[in-house]
């Protein structure tokens, strides 16, 4: 039986995460043995101990951590390891360090063009450690591999696309008003969302701006946030909701259990990014059946203007302000949309489909 080590060095909810431990969970249903090296406590370790999957906890803090690499090679050694899936730029390149002094296969995953940056520091001494060490890189979208395969260094041979996929049953819509019992707001006002962390590029402000143009045209729509974030992330968000009056109608909810209930009690899901890889919280709004109103982010990769949502080329407040506007007052369109979304998302996007890809890999 071949041993996997699953190794990411982020700690906190995310999609990238969320994939890794569905993955090193899937792992130890088929015939191999599943074990996953974690940085520290945190939402993964608690999603590790309910999927039953065994990890160890390295710390590996600094640029780079010697004392981190030499631990995870005697672990490597110490449990027999046939394969190792990293996950995120830093987890790649220590795991193709290790990698290649063990001579163990690596699969790297990245997750966004955040990973591979020009601004990123000593990229080519990294990109480098990737050529020798991984023997696959996978990209959770053409752009991203497109962008990967034309850095120096990397061999285009050593990359592959697999999309991320989520449970479509578990995110079915259901009949449930917990989560806008818990705002405050009925079920006959309009309640904008997005799911996803508080960061650079989820680029909230400009979702704040939007709902302000949508209330400028009588618009009374509320909006909620659900993600984390500390508190230099969100004053940039308290001022602008301040500047705008818009403290009843914003919510900044943070983390949310429940995201099937979240979703469902929406009446559209607000991508304002600037930058995307493939976002989890999209497919899952997908299988939701909620309409979608997105900037041209990435995203248009997964779903076509006008087909699975809506996409805005200006990447404006006004313009996805009329967006929205479309999506509320043509049910039409709407419900072609959702339906459309919904279909892409269980035969394209599934949980079942991603597994199969690199069981794939695994298998060769």
């Amino acid at each position: 039986m071949k041993t996997i080590l699953n190794v990411i060095d982020t700690t906190g909810p995310g999609g990238a995460e969320t994939v890794f431990t569905q993955l090193a969970a899937e792992i130890a249903k088929k015939n191999f043995r599943s074990i996953a090296l974690i940085r520290g406590p945190g939402w993964v370790e608690q999603q590790l101990k309910e999927l039953g999957v065994k990890y160890y906890i390295i710390d590996c803090k600094g640029s780079f951590n010697l004392s981190y690499l030499k631990s995870m090679v005697k672990l490597i050694r110490t449990e027999k390891i046939d394969i190792i899936q990293s996950h995120l730029l830093g987890s790649n390149v220590y795991s193709s360090i290790a990698g290649f002094l063990t001579r163990t296969p690596v699969i790297s995953t990245f997750h966004g063009v955040v990973d591979i940056s020009p601004n990123e520091r000593f990229r080519s001494i990294k990109l480098l450690a990737l050529r020798l060490g991984s023997r696959k890189i996978i990209t959770v979208t053409d752009k991203i591999k497109k962008t990967v395969t034309a850095l120096p260094i990397l061999s285009e041979s050593q990359v592959s696309t697999i999309y991320n996929g989520v449970d479509t049953n578990a995110f079915k819509r259901i009949a449930n008003s917990n989560f806008r019992d818990k705002i405050g707001i009925s079920n006959n006002e309009i309640l904008i969302g997005s799911l996803g962390n508080i960061r650079k590029p989820k680029n909230y402000p400009l979702a704040i701006e939007t709902i302000k143009k949508l209330h400028d045209q009588n618009i009374f729509a509320h909006y909620a946030i659900a993600g984390q974030g500390n508190d230099s992330q969100k004053a940039p968000l308290f001022e602008l909701i301040t500047k705008h009056n818009l403290e009843k109608y914003i919510h900044l909810v943070g983390f949310v259990e429940d995201t099937q209930a979240f979703l469902s009690s929406l009446d559209i899901f607000l991508m304002s990014s600037s930058s995307e890889g493939h976002p989890l919280a999209l497919t899952q709004s997908m299988a939701s059946e909620t309409p979608i109103v997105s900037t041209k982010s990435g995203v248009e990769e997964i779903v076509e203007n006008g087909v699975e949502a809506l996409i805005v080329d200006s990447n404006t407040a006004t313009d996805l302000a009329e967006k929205v506007k479309t999506i509320i007052s043509n049910t039409t369109l709407r419900q072609n949309i959702t339906d459309k979304a919904l279909n892409k998302a269980q035969t394209q996007f599934s949980l079942a489909a991603m597994f199969k890809s690199y069981f794939t890999f695994y298998e060769e």
